[in-house]
Protein backbone atom coordinates (compact mmCIF):
# COMPACT_ATOMS: atom_id res chain seq x y z
CA UNK A 1 0.00 0.00 0.00
CA UNK A 2 1.63 3.62 -0.67
CA UNK A 3 1.20 6.50 1.34
CA UNK A 4 1.23 9.35 0.02
CA UNK A 5 2.11 12.55 2.28
CA UNK A 6 3.35 15.97 1.54
CA UNK A 7 5.65 16.46 5.07
CA UNK A 8 9.19 15.26 3.85
CA UNK A 9 10.18 15.38 7.86
CA UNK A 10 7.02 13.11 8.82
CA UNK A 11 8.22 10.26 6.25
CA UNK A 12 11.81 10.67 7.25
CA UNK A 13 10.45 10.20 11.11
CA UNK A 14 8.69 7.09 10.23
CA UNK A 15 11.20 5.60 7.85
CA UNK A 16 14.03 6.51 10.66
CA UNK A 17 14.55 4.01 13.74
CA UNK A 18 16.88 6.71 15.51
CA UNK A 19 13.98 9.43 15.46
CA UNK A 20 11.18 6.89 16.07
CA UNK A 21 12.87 6.44 19.40
CA UNK A 22 12.97 10.38 20.09
CA UNK A 23 9.11 10.05 19.39
CA UNK A 24 7.68 7.57 21.90
CA UNK A 25 4.78 10.57 22.96
CA UNK A 26 3.71 10.18 19.52
CA UNK A 27 -0.11 7.70 19.72
CA UNK A 28 -0.12 4.54 19.47
CA UNK A 29 -1.33 4.11 16.07
CA UNK A 30 1.50 6.28 14.65
CA UNK A 31 3.72 3.18 16.00
CA UNK A 32 1.60 0.90 14.22
CA UNK A 33 2.32 2.66 10.85
CA UNK A 34 6.18 2.88 12.00
CA UNK A 35 5.75 -1.35 12.44
CA UNK A 36 3.72 -1.58 8.86
CA UNK A 37 6.55 0.33 7.13
CA UNK A 38 9.03 -1.61 8.52
CA UNK A 39 7.37 -5.19 7.02
CA UNK A 40 7.01 -3.44 3.73
CA UNK A 41 3.26 -3.31 4.29
CA UNK A 42 3.18 0.33 3.63
CA UNK A 43 5.67 2.26 1.42
CA UNK A 44 5.55 6.18 2.29
CA UNK A 45 5.97 8.48 -0.82
CA UNK A 46 6.14 12.10 -1.11
CA UNK A 47 3.97 14.52 -3.31
CA UNK A 48 4.53 17.76 -3.24
CA UNK A 49 1.69 20.21 -1.71
CA UNK A 50 0.62 21.57 -5.02
CA UNK A 51 -0.15 18.03 -6.11
CA UNK A 52 -1.85 16.73 -2.98
CA UNK A 53 -5.21 15.93 -3.47
CA UNK A 54 -6.85 16.14 -0.59
CA UNK A 55 -6.44 19.95 -0.71
CA UNK A 56 -9.98 20.38 -2.41
CA UNK A 57 -11.11 19.13 0.95
CA UNK A 58 -8.97 20.80 3.49
CA UNK A 59 -7.77 24.23 2.17
CA UNK A 60 -9.15 27.24 0.21
CA UNK A 61 -7.76 26.62 -3.22
CA UNK A 62 -8.52 28.81 -6.23
CA UNK A 63 -9.98 28.00 -9.24
CA UNK A 64 -7.00 26.80 -11.49
CA UNK A 65 -6.54 24.19 -8.62
CA UNK A 66 -9.97 23.45 -7.89
CA UNK A 67 -10.20 22.29 -11.68
CA UNK A 68 -6.56 20.45 -11.40
CA UNK A 69 -7.84 18.25 -8.79
CA UNK A 70 -11.27 17.53 -9.96
CA UNK A 71 -9.43 16.56 -13.08
CA UNK A 72 -7.14 14.10 -11.28
CA UNK A 73 -10.19 12.78 -9.55
CA UNK A 74 -12.03 12.57 -12.84
CA UNK A 75 -15.16 14.52 -11.60
CA UNK A 76 -16.64 17.05 -14.15
CA UNK A 77 -19.55 20.08 -13.50
CA UNK A 78 -22.87 18.55 -13.96
CA UNK A 79 -24.12 22.35 -14.50
CA UNK A 80 -21.44 23.17 -17.06
CA UNK A 81 -23.08 24.07 -20.33
CA UNK A 82 -23.36 20.80 -22.83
Amino acid sequence: MKLYGDNKATIHIAENIVLYERTKHVEVDCHVVRKKLEEIFIVAKHVSSGHQITNLLTKPLDRTRVDFTCDKLDTYDIYAPA
